[in-house]
């Protein structure tokens, strides 16, 4: 049998009340969807749903001095949040320098998802901040499966993704 695989998450925001109620914040529902996929593979004998994933969960925003080590972790996920990537916060700041840290090795993966994903371009020298221009924004909807609808609680998901506006 495999050794489970460790994912740190690093939770960088609070999810809407709805949601953090029903999994307590971002690492929940990302362990929820990672099982679920975990389970969709329907290969336990690459990784079972049930002993193969091992989770721990860290909150960066308000616990900024801890971080998990290295050495006991297989991956890390940087959840989003509504703050801006590009602010120097010592919060934030704290989350480049140990995304710098995870990035400089090449055992342990990692992922960025929305703001995460923008802390990982700023850890690899990527420019982020307000554009000049202004945003880009509109609003789509987002029909949910029905894993979708019981995870947030809702029918529709309506999403409004910002751009940057090229010059």
């Amino acid at each position: 049998m495999r050794p489970p695989l460790r994912i740190a998450l690093l939770e960088c925001d609070e999810p809407l009340t709805n949601t953090k109620a029903k999994y307590g914040g971002y690492g929940g529902v990302f362990q929820a969807l990672l099982h679920a996929a975990a389970a969709a593979l329907e290969q336990p004998d690459k990784i079972d749903p049930n002993s193969g994933l091992q989770f721990s969960k860290w909150d960066v925003v308000h616990q900024s001095d801890t971080y998990p080590n290295l050495e006991d972790i297989d991956a890390v996920l940087l959840t989003g949040a509504k703050y801006n990537s590009y602010d120097d916060t010592p919060w934030i700041l704290k989350l480049v320098e140990f995304t710098k840290k995870v990035l400089a090795q090449d055992r342990v993966r990692l992922i960025g998802i929305c703001f995460g994903h923008q802390i990982l371009g700023r850890a690899l020298g990527a420019k982020v901040g307000p554009n000049d221009a202004g945003w880009e924004v509109a609003v789509h909807d987002i029909d949910l499966t029905e894993q979708g609808k019981q995870l947030l609680g809702l029918e529709k998901l309506v999403h409004s993704p910002s751009y940057w506006k090229p010059r």
